[in-house]
């Protein structure tokens, strides 16, 4: 009997040891704060809060770091519900739960939290650059190159004036070495490079630099369906429009951003943004009727938001339509509303003093009112003066010559990054199904939990796989599936082709038509170019205008043939968008395996050679390299 119970005692600790084991291999952790995590950033900011209450910690037992923690997590959905103060106060009571205990990667997110939130509340660098201050220096200490690059990227947001933004492009430049150094550069991590350098162009007067790497940012975030964060570059692109005087791309984004607020709604602050920018475009082209209306709209939105500095500037820009149409008295009502924000940042004192001259204008003080518009004109001209100044301008393009080698190294590095995560599953799926086959209902158990989360995480992978625009397969997934497609071909020794090709004068149609023409263009001939495809086939967007067809089983002939039907079918009707009748062709350069040495790069490569060839050619052409080599 004693040995029957031994046995049982043996095989149950042995269970118990293999399922902590085979539940690492799968995602999950003992740590109980991992699955509340991942809860959390799959539910909406309401849910979360919720789920926060429900969850339950032992404060007697509770070690600092997990109090800390919690306290953390508080502080990010309180931020996610826009509800600062609360946030403020989570992030304090973390930062002095931590702070005894050394340096730590908790420690520094929670500075560089805080700060954003101080952001959000004050839009004033004297009020949120002192949290990440504090988080670069304790990020130098850590080790961690990962959270080094988002602290650079942070405090680069800090240098936002002409005379200090060298510095800015400065931490920019190290963050940059450090995600090349380690190869793992990410989206987000990208994207925020990226808005950094637009903030800092726009700082120096390089505003159209300062909208192509907005633009940049938001295409990153796209790719990971960062709807938040996309929302927040297009409003960065419509300032910088408006500096430019680029109405077309103005209203463009000022239409996606629409789009996004009726999309998701459960993003409340989406119409304040969006109508207030609307206003702030009509204003600017002296539609003041229009720009009235716009900001009236969002000024009774104003409660679906916490940034106060939009808020108030809202009232301003109010101030001016009113003053535009000659109600002077509703323009002083407005700038008086406006003055009201003791806390607007003192670095945008032009607001502040316009303000104070309609006021006085109202009052018919005319003298003070002009005098005061003068020190607006002193004030623009002297920092237009610093603008010019030839140091920073040289810097801001020493900088753009090293972001451009930047993005080139991780084009070059994507496939090497994508084979080796293909090994790292491999090895991990050998190593499960060894694990399956000695404790088979530990197994079981296992798979119910993984179905649960396949099932909750279908809808978010078909996402991050999909162009945002045409719903076909986005680049980063046509790269990684067309290698799997090629390994298998080279495996199996049977035929592969690639096929590139892109829209003939499409910038001509941009330009004739508009950036909406444009964008139906590209959905149509990409639902068109399907249908000549075979089952097997795959078809993604790779750039603007471009395509990237991956056909195994295929050879020269038949991949030539396809290319053949694929230019035919869609030169052969007209295109129709709105009222627009437009007629669309396309080059294709088409490229076959000739070696199981060759990789994916390689084929794209060859196969681009065929597509300017078709170009140079006359257009409209299929050019196969292995045809003409």
């Amino acid at each position: 009997m004693y040995t029957v119970k031994k046995w049982l005692k043996i095989m149950v600790l042995s269970l118990l040891v293999s399922f902590t084991s085979l539940t690492s291999l799968c995602g999950y952790a003992a740590d109980p704060f991992v699955q509340l995590e991942q809860d959390l950033e799959d539910s909406s900011p309401a849910n979360a809060l919720i789920l926060l209450g429900q969850f339950k910690l032992d404060a007697d037992n509770a070690s600092i770091q997990e109090l800390a923690q919690l306290r953390f997590l508080y502080g990010k959905q309180y931020e996610r519900n826009r509800k600062l103060d609360q946030a403020i106060a989570s992030y304090d009571k973390a930062i002095a739960l931590m702070q005894p205990l050394g340096v730590s990667d908790l420690l520094i997110e929670s500075h560089l939290e805080r700060s954003f939130v101080l952001y959000l509340k004050t839009n004033d660098p004297e009020a949120y650059c002192v949290d990440r201050k504090k988080a670069l220096v304790f990020a130098r200490q850590q080790g961690n190159n990962e959270l080094l690059a988002k602290t650079l990227t942070q405090n680069a947001f800090c240098y936002n004036k002409v005379t200090n933004v060298h510095q800015g492009l400065a931490l920019l430049d190290e963050a940059m070495l450090i995600i090349n150094t380690d190869g793992s550069a990410n989206h987000t991590r990208k994207a925020m490079i990226y808005n950094a350098t637009g903030s800092l162009y726009r700082t120096v007067g390089l505003h159209k630099r300062g909208y192509m790497n907005f633009e940049k940012a938001y295409q990153a975030w796209s790719e990971v369906d960062d709807t938040q964060d996309m929302f927040n570059m297009l409003h960065n692109m419509i300032s910088e429009a408006i500096k430019l005087r680029d109405w077309e791309k103005a209203r463009h984004n000022i239409e996606r951003q629409f789009a996004l607020v009726r999309s998701t709604p459960e993003f409340a602050d989406f119409g304040f943004f969006a109508h207030l920018n609307a206003g702030r475009v009509e204003l600017a082209t002296h539609h003041y009727v229009e720009a009235i209306e716009h900001l009236k709209h969002a000024i009774s939105l104003k409660e679906t938001t916490r940034e106060q500095y939009f808020i108030s500037s809202s009232y301003q820009f109010l101030s001016l339509a009113y003053l535009r149409v000659g109600d002077v008295k509703k323009a002083a009502q407005m700038a008086s509303v406006f003055r009201q924000d003791k806390n607007f940042p003192k670095n945008m004192s032009s607001m502040m003093l316009t303000a104070d001259a309609i006021i006085a204008f109202e009052q018919h003080q005319y003298l003070p009112a002009m005098n005061t518009l003068l020190q607006v004109i002193d004030e623009e001209r002297q920092n237009n003066k610093q603008i010019i100044d030839n140091e920073v301008i040289d810097s801001a393009l020493e900088h753009s010559a090293k972001l451009a080698d930047f993005e080139n190294q991780l084009l070059a590095n994507q496939l090497a990054i994508n084979e080796l995560s293909l090994a790292a599953v491999a090895d991990k799926a050998r190593i499960y199904d060894l694990r399956l086959s000695i404790f088979f209902l530990v197994a079981m158990v296992l798979l119910i939990a993984i179905l649960f989360l396949w099932q909750s995480r279908k809808a978010f992978k078909h996402s991050a796989q999909t162009d945002f625009l045409t719903g076909i397969a986005n680049r980063a997934h046509t790269f990684k599936f067309g290698q799997r497609m090629l390994d298998k071909a080279i495996k199996k020794q049977s035929c592969f082709a690639v096929i590139i090709f892109d829209i003939d004068n499409f910038k001509l149609i941009n330009d004739q038509y508009g950036h909406h023409i444009g964008d139906l263009a590209i959905k149509a001939v990409a639902k068109r170019g399907a249908r000549w495809l075979r089952g097997g086939d795959l078809i993604g967007r790779i750039g603007g205008e471009e395509f990237l067809i991956i056909l195994p089983d295929a050879c020269n002939a038949e991949a030539s043939a396809i290319s053949e039907r694929l230019r035919e079918g869609i030169a052969a009707q007209p295109f129709q968008f709105d009222d627009v009748i437009i007629e669309l062709t396309v080059s294709l350069g088409v490229a076959g395996l000739k070696s199981p040495q060759m990789s994916l790069t390689d084929l794209i490569h060859q196969a681009d050679k065929g597509l300017y060839k078709a170009k140079f050619s006359g257009k409209n052409q299929v050019y196969l390299v292995e045809q003409f080599a």
